[in-house]
């Protein structure tokens, strides 16, 4: 980032700024902030400068236009104003390290006694009292805001205004105080000796006249909500972090504080907001070409006309559920809405959310040619693909080390990888973002620094991709996070192939709900779709539907492994690509076994229990085989089964003959159906019989006198929806025109099965009701609150201060409480050996065997061969907290205690494999292959 000044640049100001620290009291002065390194530690006048010289800039240089708006508007002040108010937080952030507790906790160390020795030389007591030492903490956050409070106070403040001000620096280590530890606090310092009263007013008074934050005192608000105090602390925090990086800002420092924090802002490489540039002056298809690269020939699709053109009547900040078939456009379309929308508001960037890392990663690449087609020539722009698996994305890891001038035309811009943005609970701060929706829906969780996943979503326009997938447990998390979303002024775009009406109107009432107050009962079963909520309320656009381009026949089938085997010989007699879905990993090996003994070396097996490094190639391998550039002959296969789990459903971008799939609930049935005929091609890639769609249905065990599901099948869906999926099952289906009417009949709140089953549709339907509701209230334990209940930003951590897992705030561990599913764990396997491991073997390897002595420090690309050969344990292990530990202790001491040397490696754990590549796990036996992934052998009951 070029830190160029601002036009309201002030030189004085850092010149107060490098002065507050250059004339501090001998008191002040000795006191330390960073106990150091080599080169000296630095002192607390000299960080705070830091940090209010580095919030300075990053107002200047780094928020965007939409967030100073949005700070503007929740706090009824201008611009300059909110400035004046973040950099005086920033300079007295760590007033709170100003206490006897902070100082004195380093008097154990060689360093730590100098520091104080030097202390002892002032007239600062260093004794004590029993009130704080008796405790045994005292957070230095807690003690500044207490400090802050009670100034504010003496300078004529409301106390509503001083205790909403003083918490964002109570709050700026990344959760805010409680009460009774604010009470506790105030009331220690009152009994404070007079000398460090002192310097705490020193602190105060000078950054105050510094900054000039008394001129601005009698205009803050009487109350500072959590819509604003959030993105302010996460500002804080960022400033905080910056100045605290002792590698841009060292220990020693050397000339001036203006050029010190300018030099140390672009040594972190970051990048200013995106600056969007884009209109339909030449009209919507020309827009299209420019913004994807797409040759002349290329026009727009209508659902991405009608997307970019409802914009002419958007007012404000704007929910945009796009509802259309496969093949569409959607991603492009909403792209095109968010470049739009940036344009006019001046926003941050763009966030791309999808339902799994694998469809993250495949859209990276399409996301990162689209951000440099659209970053004007001399700018540079930062992106980041955020999940727990980035760094065994190839695309990704190309970008992270490219420099910025790399591979960028002269009319376009460059988009880079920043390392600073690239640390923990700082990607989502880049400007463009491609991740899991996990990193949207933590927003509405209560964890710790998620004031800084705030500021990164706040700016940015936000685009969810494939809503119709997410189940009501972590549609309750989405629905949090539209409504504050919407409280930021955020635009979202969500996308679908098609949703229940009961589940569209859930969104729009959670976004529209902090717009407007009064909503239809039912929305437009129209297909496809665009529905827009703005602040005029809810506008449905009807979108011409593309020709019928599939035409299918669907027939269920017995469930019998005979069934399938004979149904597959007719199927492929001539040939032709079958695509099976299972419901579970092991009906899906079951089914591999039989048919890749009839068919050795033409059948492929693929599901979640493979390695992620070989799952990853075996993904690749298909895409390629299957993908709309193969034919037959030329590199499709002339006879080819695959078996998977619903992996297929979303992350295989194929194109199949015909499906035999288990029976689902009707939305994910259409989207494995998406999987065959996909793409246009010679009529001679499929064979004659092939040539119209097929599709079979089966994992039902019997239809009377009451429908019985495959027992995994049951256990993964709820039955009741797979009842009235089975009753809504057609003969034939015809793609897009049958889409909407199915999924709606399916879904229906009126649906009505037949008489004979309608007693245990009720009872599954009762079951299922009781399922949601327990769902629904163990996703609101460690939801924030809604915006409105909201008046203080401690409000959103009080469940977070009653946990006793605090711990577990974590990134993986936020990402496992946002989706329902049960507990599991990441294990990397290797096979143990005379003297030591042996990386598991991956079929391109041919023979070449890696071992290694379990102490061995490991050099790069053996740990990152290592850390992408993870796989999950099945949930079995980890269901139970008495069986999760038996077993973690087992593989921990089982695991190379050499890879706590490497940072990709340390924390994991080993599942070590005997030379049959096997291992008893508490009484089950299981084995690896690369045939058949991680599989169940034998139960301790058998």
């Amino acid at each position: 980032m070029k830190i160029d000044p601002s036009p309201d640049h002030r030189p004085e100001f850092f010149e107060r700024l490098e002065q507050f620290a250059a004339t501090a009291s001998p008191a002040l002065a000795a006191l330390w902030a960073k106990s150091g390194d080599d080169s000296g530690w630095l002192s607390l006048p000299q960080h705070l400068a830091d940090a209010a010289a580095v919030a300075s800039l990053l107002w200047d240089c780094w928020v965007s236009d939409s967030m100073k708006r949005l700070l503007g508007s929740k706090l009824d002040l201008e611009e300059p104003e909110i400035k004046t108010l973040l950099v005086f937080l920033a300079g007295t952030h760590d007033v709170g390290k100003a206490t006897l507790k902070f100082q004195r906790q380093i008097e154990a160390t060689e360093r730590g006694r100098e520091i104080l020795d030097d202390l002892a030389t002032t007239d600062l007591p260093l004794a004590m009292s029993t009130l704080e030492s008796d405790r045994i903490t005292f957070p230095h956050g807690l003690a500044g805001e207490a400090i802050l409070h009670s100034w504010l106070l003496k300078q004529g403040c409301k106390k509503s205004t001083a205790n909403a001000v003083s918490s964002i620096i109570g709050a700026h280590h990344g959760v805010a105080t409680n009460a009774t530890d604010l009470i506790a606090a105030e009331r220690l310092l009152k009994s404070y000796p007079d000398e460090w009263l002192s310097v705490h007013d020193e602190i105060l008074d000078e950054m105050s006249s510094a900054c000039g934050f008394s001129e601005i005192i009698p205009r803050l608000p009487r109350k500072l909500y959590a819509d604003s105090a959030m993105p302010l602390t996460g500002l804080l925090i960022m400033s905080d972090w910056i100045a605290s990086n002792s590698d841009v800002f060292p220990m020693a420092p050397q000339g001036r504080l203006e050029d010190r924090a300018r030099n140390g802002l672009e040594a972190l490489a970051l990048t200013g907001p995106w600056n969007a540039r884009a209109d339909l002056d030449a009209g919507v298809d020309e827009y299209f070409r420019k913004a994807f690269g797409w040759p002349q020939k290329y026009a727009a699709r209508p659902i991405q006309k009608a997307a970019v053109e409802a914009l002419s009547n958007v007012d404000g900040p704007s929910l945009i559920i796009v509802e259309a078939p496969t093949g569409e456009g959607k991603t492009e379309a909403a792209l095109a809405v968010g470049h739009l929308i940036a344009a006019h508001t001046g926003a941050q960037g763009l966030l791309l959310a999808t339902p799994t890392m694998g469809t993250s990663n495949g859209l990276f690449p399409r996301a990162r040619d689209w951000a440099a087609l659209n970053t004007p020539g001399g700018h540079a722009t930062s992106m980041n693909l955020v999940h727990s698996r980035k760094h065994f994305s190839k695309d990704f890891e190309q970008l992270r080390t490219r420099g910025i001038a790399e591979d960028s035309p002269g009319n376009h811009g460059s988009v880079v990888a920043s390392q600073w943005l690239n640390g923990p609970k700082r990607a989502l701060l880049s400007n463009f973002v491609v991740a899991t929706v996990d990193q949207v829906l933590m927003m509405a969780l209560q964890m710790r620094h998620s004031m800084l996943r705030h500021i990164g979503l706040a700016g940015k326009v936000i685009v969810i991709d494939e809503v119709h997938s997410y189940d009501l447990y972590m549609s309750s998390y989405l629905e949090k996070a539209l409504q504050w979303l919407a409280r930021y002024d955020v635009s979202v775009v969500l996308l679908s192939a098609t949703l229940p009406l009961d589940k569209k109107l859930d969104l729009v009432k959670a976004y529209g709900g902090q717009l407007f107050d009064e909503f239809p009962d039912a929305l437009s079963a129209s297909y496809p779709l665009l529905t827009v909520v703005d602040r005029r309320g809810i506008q449905e656009i009807e979108v011409p539907s593309r020709p019928t381009d599939l035409d299918a026949t669907i027939k269920v089938i017995p469930d019998a492994l005979d069934d399938l085997t004979g149904l597959i010989r007719d199927l492929i007699a001539d040939g032709g690509c079958l695509l099976v879905i299972c419901n579970t990993v092991r009906r899906a090996q079951e089914a591999y076994r039989i048919l890749a003994d009839q068919y050795p070396g033409e059948v492929e097996l693929h599901h979640s229990a493979f390695m992620a490094s070989e799952r990853a190639q075996r993904e690749d391998d298909l895409r390629l085989a299957l993908g709309p550039d193969s034919h037959r002959g030329a590199g499709r296969p002339d006879r080819k089964i695959i078996v998977s789990t619903q992996v297929a459903e979303q992350s295989l971008d194929i194109d199949a003959d015909a499906l035999i799939t288990d029976i689902a609930p009707m939305d994910l049935l259409i989207q494995r159906i998406g999987r065959i005929h996909r793409h246009a091609r010679p009529v001679t890639d499929r064979p004659e019989n092939l040539r119209r769609p097929r599709v079979y249905v089966r994992g039902i065990e019997e239809t009377e006198p009451v429908p019985a599901f495959e027992g995994g099948s049951a256990a993964v869906y709820e039955p009741a929806i797979l009842l009235s999926t089975l009753v809504n099952l057609p003969e034939a289906f015809r793609r897009p025109d049958d889409i909407s009417e199915l999924v709606q009949a399916t879904y229906s709140p009126d649906f009505i099965p037949p008489d004979e089953w309608s007693s245990t549709y009720a009872e599954w339907k009762s079951d299922m009701t009781s399922a949601q509701q327990l769902s629904e209230k163990r996703a609101a334990t460690f939801q924030i609150p809604e915006p409105q209940r909201s008046a203080k930003i401690g409000k959103l951590f009080e469940r977070y201060h009653r946990s006793m897992e605090k711990s577990a705030a974590g990134e993986e561990a936020g990402a496992a409480q946002v989706r329902d599913s049960d507990p599991t764990f990441e294990v990397i396997p290797i096979i143990d050996s005379e003297y030591g491991y042996r990386v598991v073997p991956l079929p391109s390897d041919e023979g070449m065997e890696i071992e290694f002595m379990d102490d061995a420090e490991l050099d790069h690309q053996s740990a990152l061969r290592l850390a992408s050969s993870v796989l999950r344990l099945p949930s079995r292990f980890s269901r139970y907290d008495s069986v999760f530990e038996r077993v973690i202790e087992k593989l921990e001491l089982e695991t190379p205690v050499g890879w706590a040397k490497h940072y990709l490696l340390k924390g994991q754990v080993a599942l070590r494999l005997d030379e049959k590549r096997e291992i008893e796990l508490d009484g089950q036996l299981l084995r690896y292959s690369s045939e058949l992934g991680l599989e169940q052998v034998r139960e301790e009951n058998q």
